[in-house]
């Protein structure tokens, strides 16, 4: 009896360890994803690659190494950059245009969920002062996190942005929106 007892408690102990121990990787999730290759200025011109529709506004693209510490949040919506290891954005060259995509690629891709969460909530979509966005979302996937908005009158869209995004990460991405 004892011994049938000490099996059973064993295979009950072995079963609740397989139900707990894997960690989600459904939909970007940091564990076992392939890694992103590129830096955030290339993965940003890939992404523009697989766009639908591209801006008719001439764009740049630039590094947030080359920013000030004060200009980081402003372009991410963190309050600092300390899980970042790399950034960029790119946005309308003149003018006050309401869009912006940013890539940040994290230390450590277990920081995602926390990450893009704060992007979502802490960017301003009204940052440009005359002009808002109203289309907002924040994608990550693995290590790399993508801000996207956009005010929806240009003929552009968020949804085609995390489907690009998805296709350059060879994966699909975690949503985040407010």
């Amino acid at each position: 009896m004892k011994k049938i007892l000490a099996l059973v408690l064993a295979m009950v102990m072995m079963l609740s360890f397989a139900a707990c121990g894997g960690e989600n990787t459904e939909n970007g999730g940091a564990a076992d994803v392939a890694p992103v290759e590129g830096t955030p200025e290339e993965l940003i011109e890939k992404i523009y690659a697989e766009l639908e529709t591209v801006p008719e506004f001439p764009v740049m693209t630039m590094n947030l190494a080359d920013m000030d510490a004060e200009a980081f949040p402003m372009y991410t919506g963190l309050a600092d950059n300390s899980k970042v290891k790399e950034a960029a954005f790119s946005e309308a060259m003149m003018g006050s245009q309401a869009y912006s995509m940013v890539i940040v690629r994290l230390n450590d891709a277990a920081d995602s969920e926390s990450v893009a969460t704060e992007m979502v909530n802490g960017i301003d979509t009204r940052k440009w002062i005359c002009v808002e966005a109203d289309d907002l979302v924040v994608a990550a996937y693995g290590d790399v996190v993508m801000l996207y908005m956009v005010d929806s009158t240009f003929g552009l869209s968020s949804e085609n942005a995390v489907a690009a995004f998805n296709t350059v990460c060879g994966g699909e991405a975690t949503v985040y929106t407010r």
